[in-house]
């Protein structure tokens, strides 16, 4: 069993111990925890060095000492990668870990129908919880999970530099957070264009068809497409039972309403909304939902009523811990408050939207989304032209 010291920037396995610098120790936590994944020398800077700046050579400096501090611990292999980076693999001998439970079939079932509902609920936190202590706990996260985490957390990084998941499992991981961070229009673009080219597996196309294109359409002001592809949307939930999509197509609704400006229909389908999400609280839901009827306060002068929804919306994204659905959330609300001045509220309004702006700011800071988009739309490219 390998274990890691972080107050003494330690590596204890059967065949002995590594004591490292900070930086080493960082470096190699963070390979261990993605081993067997190749990673270039600049995401290695922008994962472990963060906003510090160093040089590329500075990474050649870390892995070479690293491995001559690892030398003695057979159980680590740091391959250098021609032309693409360095990969971590980890051999842990037969018999040193004795977890019975990874071979008990009945018990990951369990952990499988346990993810899924935690899916479901939207409790990303607990799943990232579970999946940190997978080692510890004798079970394996499985292959869908472990990618969907990172989508979770908002890890662009990983699916731009991902060398194992296949193209078209990658791209629609990368095509809908690179849709999520470019404006709207772009975003459009590139959603037809991956929907066209034929790539993504049935189950994605369709999520990306009948859910995830809505809003883009009504960001766009094209209001009639949205209403038409609602319409296909409704009876593909309906014939197919799809229960986990009757909430967030609900609010692509409201979204769409309050676009529209049609408060007849805002109001009800709100109330119809509450009551979905008291009878099933998902909590990836609750974050777009507190933050669409923050737009719609907004949009009625509620200023102080906005700001407090967007606190609503926080507090559940600390438990649900859903990236994506804040990111949305967050750029819908900043593009509606600039394309929507209220020149008679315009302290309470910079304030809002400061607060909205340094969220966005921290997500940014800790992704380094301004780094990646160029790359992000350069592999999406690179797949459509495959085709």
């Amino acid at each position: 069993m390998i274990d890691f010291d972080e107050g003494t920037y330690s590596v204890i396995t059967p065949s002995g111990a590594a004591h490292l610098l900070a930086k080493e120790y960082a470096l190699l936590t963070f390979l261990h925890r993605h081993q067997g994944q190749t990673f270039t020398r600049e995401h290695l800077l922008n994962k472990v060095w963060g906003m510090e700046y160093p040089s590329e050579r500075t990474v050649d400096d870390h892995i070479y000492r690293l491995r001559k501090k690892l030398v003695s611990l057979p159980e680590f292999e740091l391959q250098t990668v021609r032309g693409t980076g360095y990969r971590l693999t980890v051999h842990e001998p037969e018999g040193l870990r004795m977890r019975p439970s990874l071979r008990d079939p009945e018990l990951q079932a369990a952990v499988d129908q346990l993810f899924q509902k935690y899916h479901l609920l939207g409790q990303g936190e607990s799943m990232l919880t579970l999946a940190a202590q997978q080692e510890v706990l004798g079970i394996e996260v499985a292959s869908f999970y472990s990618k969907y985490l990172h989508f979770l957390e908002g890890d662009l990084a990983y699916f731009v530099h991902d060398q194992i998941t296949p193209v078209q499992d990658q791209l629609y991981w990368i095509s809908l957070l690179y849709g999520i961070i470019v404006q709207p229009e772009e975003a459009l673009q590139i959603c037809e264009k991956v929907l066209q080219s034929g790539l993504l597996s049935p189950r994605h196309h369709r999520e990306m068809y009948i859910l995830n294109i809505i809003d883009m359409f009504a960001e766009n002001g094209r209001f009639a497409e949205a209403e038409e592809r609602l319409i296909e949307t409704h009876r593909v939930v309906k014939e197919e039972e799809l229960s986990g999509f009757h909430i967030p197509v609900a609010t692509a609704e409201l979204y769409l309403y309050i676009l529209e400006n049609r408060p007849d229909r805002i109001t009800s389908k709100m109330e119809q909304i509450r009551l979905m999400l008291e009878d099933t609280p998902y909590l990836r839901e609750m974050i777009r939902f507190h933050f669409v009827a923050g737009i719609w306060q907004y949009a009625q002068g509620l200023i102080q009523e906005a700001v407090s929804s967007v606190d609503q919306g926080m507090r559940v994204y600390y438990e649900s811990k859903s990236t994506p659905h804040l990111l949305i959330s967050l750029g819908q609300f900043m593009r509606y408050i600039d394309r929507n001045p209220r020149p008679a509220h315009e302290k309470e309004i910079r304030a809002l939207r400061q607060k909205l702006s340094r969220i966005f700011a921290d997500l940014n800071e800790k992704h380094q989304y301004d780094v990646l988009l160029d790359q992000a739309r350069e592999k999406i490219m690179n797949f459509l032209a495959s085709v």
